[in-house]
């Protein structure tokens, strides 16, 4: 976001103030830049908690206490602590199930730091803090970033806490869109929905299978609850695959697989890295879809993994958005590019 955040969450992780001594606890998601990812200096009463696999390998690297996860709290070696920092995510009932979790896990006079600007939404959510907290917030800014902190007070009892509405953010539930059924939750890319690139790639995908006895195998490369796959589930393949970068993602897809009754290899990866089989077809709709501008490095990371993943006479369906040149940056990975279909603002590029 800005240097100020930077420098915010290095004076709060690397040699934190106002709260008394203890464990700290800094939740990480994907609203950190690289840079953000980088002002943590290990140490031993530092932990970090993230729902993402690549974050967690990051930190892990740099020597960090990581711990991966869908913001389990309970899954965290240390259950209470004297400082929370939190760079306050997008998704509403996430930083309410972050800040109710985080006061379950203070101890007494420990403080939460919420971070965030203007257009996060950091004021609101310091004032629905104080809900949960019963005390007043402590606001500081810093150029274009505010610093909210709330203290817990000398209580060590829920009870009478006003909670935050966080929708059941833990809790998977079923959700049915026209006739699809499956499970899935908040804190999933488009939980209760279905994307339309992601219709058009299913179409196009069963128009490729004409000879329905001999599919091969298929993988989901960033499966989300898992639409790609039971759309297809007519189709017989001889093994499928899913894997996500999300814990929450993945808890999602293995629920939904497992209510249709679909045997699916499911894993929690970055973009597939660790897979070392090759896939007769893959099937993907990439979270790149604003422009190469601000993702390139993400967009030629999916297009080097599908080449690795890809088996020999191999074929990927890939939907973006239609102002994508993803065409032209697969040119370095792939000899036969083919744009299959465009509607509806997507469309459906073949890779061999």
């Amino acid at each position: 976001m800005s240097i100020h955040l930077e420098q915010m969450l290095a004076d709060l992780l690397n040699t934190p103030a106002s709260a008394p001594s203890g464990p700290v606890l800094w939740i990480a998601d994907e609203s950190l830049t690289e840079r953000e990812l980088l002002v943590a200096r290990a140490r031993p009463d530092l932990y970090v908690l993230t729902n993402r696999h690549d974050l967690g390998a990051r930190l892990n690297a740099a020597g960090l206490q990581v711990t991966v996860s869908d913001f389990d709290f309970t899954s965290l070696p240390v259950q209470q602590f004297a400082t929370v920092v939190y760079r306050v995510s997008k998704e509403r009932p996430l930083v309410h199930h972050c800040i109710n979790e985080s006061y379950r896990h203070l101890l007494a006079d420990g403080a939460l730091h919420l971070l965030g600007s203007k257009d996060d939404g950091i004021r609101t959510h310091g004032r629905n803090a104080e809900q949960v907290f019963g005390t007043p917030e402590h606001a500081k800014k810093q150029g274009d970033v505010y610093r909210v902190s709330l203290l817990r007070g000398h209580e060590t009892g829920d009870e009478g806490v006003q909670w935050l509405d966080c929708k059941e953010y833990s809790h998977l539930r079923p959700c049915t869109v026209g006739e699809l059924h499956f499970i899935s939750k908040p804190g999933v890319f488009g939980w209760n929905k279905v994307d339309r690139g992601s219709v058009l790639l299913v179409e196009e995908a069963h128009k490729l299978i004409t000879h329905r006895k001999n599919a091969g195998t298929v993988l989901d490369l960033g499966c989300g609850y898992g639409y790609l796959l039971l759309a297809t589930a007519d189709i017989p393949f001889s093994g499928r695959w899913a894997t996500d970068n999300n814990a929450a993602a993945v808890q999602a897809a293995q629920a939904s697989f497992a209510r249709a009754q679909l045997a699916v290899h499911v894993s929690l990866d970055d973009c597939g890295e660790h897979l070392q089989e090759r896939f007769d077809l893959i099937l993907c709709n990439p979270p790149f879809h604003q422009g190469f501008s601000t993702s390139n490095a993400l967009a030629v990371k999916f297009l080097t993994q599908i080449r690795r993943l890809l088996a020999p006479n191999g074929r990927a369906l890939v939907v973006v958005n239609q102002f994508i040149a993803l065409e032209k940056a697969a040119e370095e990975s792939f000899s036969k590019i083919t744009t299959l279909t465009q509607a509806q603002g997507f469309k459906v590029v073949q890779l061999g």
